[in-house]
């Protein structure tokens, strides 16, 4: 038996949710469901084209996206980015962020929270539906 094969993660075999009105989704890949991580939690996180987030707050971690694919805007507190692929962004805690998709292809962040976020997941705060 393998000691360590939970800790090497293809994101094509991972879930998928969907949120509900199908703008966004998001595949949990490091964590301590998926592989016992207690110190971070770590996934993908695609926005369509044309659709924008919630505005979203985390009071007791730091966020960290990587930009794998799109571009569009980024509100950080009250200033405004263009961001793309190739760019990493950080988002202390404490912080409101929101982004817009403005492009004709989707807006991909891979995000890390160190340390995970308190609460509820986002897909059980906001029903969001396993596609994969």
């Amino acid at each position: 038996m393998t000691k360590y094969a939970n800790c090497v993660i293809d994101p094509k075999q991972a879930p998928v949710w969907e949120a509900p009105d199908r703008s966004r989704t998001v595949s949990p890949l490091i964590g301590p469901d998926e592989c016992g991580a207690e110190e971070m939690v770590t996934g993908l996180w695609i926005l369509r084209p044309g659709e924008q987030s919630e505005a979203d707050i985390h009071p007791d971690a730091a966020e960290i996206y990587f930009v794998v694919c799109g571009e569009g805007r980024l509100l950080l507190g009250d200033e405004e980015y263009t961001v793309g692929k190739g760019m990493t962004i950080y988002i202390p805690r404490g912080v409101v962020h929101q982004t817009f998709n403005d492009g004709d292809d989707d807006l991909g962040y891979y995000f890390i929270f160190a340390p995970p976020p308190t609460g509820p997941s986002r897909q059980e705060a906001e029903n969001w539906t396993k596609i994969q």
